[in-house]
């Protein structure tokens, strides 16, 4: 149990990482890092599955956030960022305390957890088989309206240059 937590650490370390990093770039691959250590998590533990699904779509995702937050992302917004960091970090620390007090209470055993007795309401074959079959064209759906979506956003963002003649 020793390699998860020493995981755990590095995980927290990267997180923090993509919350403090001003520039876009360094933030995204911060996020990457934190989420491809999530997936070597899943794998030590023995989740397979979930650690190979965390790898190809979360942190193969991130490369296009990466490559949207350039597009949506202007200069000026960086010194912006920078002079905000203050009130955003009280209010952050503010958010992130109770939820760490909630943590370390159920790691601290104040919280009876029973993996023995847990079963899933769906087995993970009836899941796979209703996202392929009968939720497909929903789930296509979404994929088509969030890319329509970040493409619009790219371009509202875009500045807009006056020709000089």
């Amino acid at each position: 149990m020793i390699v998860p937590l020493l995981l755990s650490i590095l995980m927290i370390l990267a997180a923090s990482a993509a919350v403090w990093m001003a520039k876009p770039v360094h933030a995204g691959l911060s996020l990457a890092l934190t989420l491809s250590i999530a997936a070597v998590i899943y794998l030590v533990l023995g989740a397979d599955f979930i650690g190979l699904v965390q790898l190809m779509v979360y942190v193969g995702a991130v490369a296009v956030l990466i490559v949207f937050s350039l597009l949506i992302t202007r200069r000026r917004d960086e010194e912006e960022e920078r002079s905000l960091r203050p009130k955003a970090l009280v209010m952050g620390f503010g958010c992130v305390l109770p939820l760490l007090a909630v943590l370390a209470y159920a790691v601290t055993g104040g919280i009876d957890i029973k993996p023995d007795r847990w079963e899933p309401a769906l087995p993970l074959q009836e899941l796979g088989k209703a996202l392929f079959t009968d939720y497909a064209p929903a789930v296509l759906a979404i994929g088509v309206l969030l890319t329509a979506v970040m493409i619009g956003a790219a371009l509202f963002a875009r500045e807009t240059r006056k020709e000089t003649k």
